[in-house]
């Protein structure tokens, strides 16, 4: 059992709305009525969290709305939807008019948030803060009795205008709602797409609701792939993204107008002044000593290098195509029937090298054998492309692959930062990517002498 860290927690108030009476569940002490408080860890998903903290701590089951600014007296409030009925709440709680919740417990900013929310107001929040979305769902799925056929939920996401839900009702199989808003509207889109084109390696779309950016999903049967230490289940899903992407090759300027991303090598070569400028700075900010940062002088040479091996990905004639810019942290299924990739929302137009060392990466830090395996397993992958280059040159692409990879890894993590209020929050990940790229690159060296 994972022990709770609570010096790495953050204690939210949580507003949960019985939607029956209007009113506030909240605990009765001698001082009063006080807001319902869920710890959860830092860094993590925070819906999944406190929906998972409140069936704990407090055997109430609900849906998250929204998230409220932090204001000036308090910080980190979060207002839930009650799904139980109200005779199901504990007698150690209580509901109570939102007018009577104490000043202390809510600002008067965030009240006013909270009766808007109550009121279906909170536009500015999104289409899921507001009371009883979630019986408009169903009565689009055709479940206009859906609270009498035993619903289990895990709400794992919500943002603005963005939900990822998982349901399944009576023990049944379960299912997943997933809706996008800015900057991953293009999910959408993108998704449909691949599921038409690739059935058998996306989960089954089983509705959807454009107006929403909606759509809803058979769940996946298996085990995430980063989970798994069978080789050959690592060998089906290198082979899968393969064939995906030989046959995407064909045309990605569809993909394109689809809302992929731009992460060619000619992209990503003109942006290595701009990027150097500011690795520059990210390195004299360092204030630990070990590892050392990389000099100004090692900076120019790094540059150097990377240009020459994006050149040498391109000389290769391997065809760029569609990458799935997310493809570890779970995303990958091994199912009985064979890999199903999930979340297409990081997805760009690239060299296909990058997704499988993006994939092998993730897996072998979480599995041994598949680390131990790594270079077979890279050049299994590099295999589907053999058709498309010479001996040679393929070589080289499987030797200065990885070091691009984390390179771009570094770079896609830096132009979302840059035109952000703190972009050297990507700092610390910028120098280890630029240290990895520096030492994948004297290792292919090595290889190449």
């Amino acid at each position: 059992m994972t022990m709770f860290d609570r010096s790495n927690s953050i204690e939210y108030r949580v507003v949960v709305i019985d939607p029956q009476s209007m009113q506030i569940v909240v605990s009765q002490t001698e001082s009063g009525p006080v807001l319902l408080r869920s710890p959860i860890q830092l860094h993590v998903r925070t819906a999944d969290a406190l929906t998972e903290s409140l069936v704990q701590n407090h055997a109430l089951h609900t849906l998250q709305l929204a998230l409220l600014p932090s204001s000036l007296q308090q910080n980190h409030c979060a207002v839930h939807e009650l799904i139980d009925p109200p005779k199901m709440i504990s007698r150690a709680y209580a509901l109570t008019p939102l007018h009577s919740v104490p000043p202390g417990e809510l600002s008067e900013e965030e009240r006013t948030m909270v009766r808007q929310i109550m009121h279906g107001e909170a536009t500015e929040l999104g289409r899921f803060a507001r009371l009883g979305w979630i019986n408009e769902l169903f009565a689009i799925l055709g479940y206009r009795n859906w609270r009498n056929l035993s619903p289990h939920f895990r709400h794992m996401n919500q943002g603005i205008n963005f939900c990822l839900l998982s349901f399944a009702f009576g023990g049944g199989s379960s299912k997943w709602f997933k809706a996008v808003g800015h900057p991953n509207t293009h999910e959408y889109a993108l998704t449909a797409e691949l599921t038409r084109r690739f059935p058998q390696y996306l989960p089954k779309t089983l509705a959807t609701i454009p107006e929403w950016n909606g759509w809803l999903m058979q769940g996946v049967q298996g085990v995430p792939l980063n989970e798994s230490n069978d080789v050959r289940q690592c060998e089906q899903a290198l082979a899968a993204l393969a064939t995906m992407q030989k046959e995407l090759a064909v045309d990605t300027c569809s993909w394109s107008i689809l809302g992929a991303k731009d992460w060619t090598c000619q992209r990503i070569a003109s942006l290595l002044e701009l990027f150097f400028e500011d690795a520059q700075q990210a390195m004299l900010a360092q204030e630990v000593t070990i590892p050392k940062p990389l000099t100004c002088v090692e900076l120019e040479s790094l540059q150097d290098d990377v240009r020459s091996a994006l050149q040498e990905l391109t000389s290769a004639g391997i065809p760029e195509t569609l990458v799935h810019g997310d493809i570890g942290h779970g995303n990958v299924i091994a199912a009985p029937g064979g890999p199903v990739f999930l979340d297409w929302a990081e997805t760009y137009i690239g060299h296909p090298f990058m997704s499988a060392e993006h994939l092998l990466a993730d897996l072998a830090r979480s599995s041994p054998l598949v680390a131990d395996s790594h270079s077979a397993l890279r050049r299994f992958y590099a295999d589907y492309w053999r058709m498309h280059t010479a001996t040679a040159l393929l070589e080289k692409t499987i030797s200065v692959a990885p070091s691009i990879a984390a390179f771009l890894y570094g770079l896609v993590a830096w132009a979302a930062n840059r035109n952000r209020p703190d972009p050297t929050l990507a700092w610390p990940l910028l120098r280890s990517m630029l240290r990895r790229t520096k030492w994948e690159l004297a290792k292919a060296s090595e290889v190449a002498a």
